[in-house]
């Protein structure tokens, strides 16, 4: 006999033996019992959540395909809100800013600090459904002296998921899918 099937046996010897145990067996089989359900649950759970997820990201995949090469008409409401979505990602002071839509033509108004208005204007620019930007903003170098440019202000999270602190259910079941293909491939490489 090998001295690993010695430890082995001796293992699952002391295992049985602490699960059967007449004085608290009863009690360790229904804890064990207990998380192995919650562990079941939280399993099928987070496959639900993770099949939604891709589910959703499938069909705006699809609409975004499909809005490139499909002219469609976008209401005054709509197109505001896709423009103020994206100003939360590109400025800092988004609040202070206004934003009316006429027809796919976007007027932009209020004060910005200098070195974001270019790249504010690129990334309205790049909105589906914009046809022109108007660019009536009011550019100051330093936001002393404007209450709306006053604090820190925030921009939104980056809308990349794998930059983001908290990851959406399919991201982090791609990520590991990808984890796991790279272990494998390592450990097949290092056999040869």
């Amino acid at each position: 006999m090998k001295t690993n099937d010695v430890v082995v046996g001796a293992g699952i010897g002391a295992l049985l033996a602490y699960m059967f145990d007449p004085d608290r067996g009863a009690r360790r089989r229904a804890l064990l019992r207990d998380k192995l359900v919650l562990t079941a649950r939280k399993t099928r759970d987070g496959v639900d959540a993770t099949a939604r997820d891709l589910a959703h990201r499938t069909r705006g995949l699809i609409a975004a395909t499909r809005g490139r090469f499909v002219a469609e008409q976008i209401d005054d409401a709509t197109l505001t809100e896709r423009v103020r979505a994206r100003l939360g990602r590109v400025s800092l002071h988004a609040h202070a800013l206004d934003v009316l839509a006429n027809d796919g033509e976007i007027i932009l108004r209020g004060p910005i600090l200098a070195e974001e208005m270019p790249t504010v204007l690129a990334a309205i620019n790049r909105v589906r459904g914009v046809k022109c930007v108007v660019n009536e903003l009011e550019p100051h170098a330093s936001a002393e002296g404007v209450p709306s440019l006053q604090g820190r202000g925030r921009r939104a999270g980056p809308s990349i998921d794998i930059l983001q602190r908290h990851w959406a259910p399919a991201t982090r079941a791609l990520v590991a899918v990808a984890g796991v293909a790279a272990g494998v491939s390592a450990v097949a490489y290092a056999r040869r």
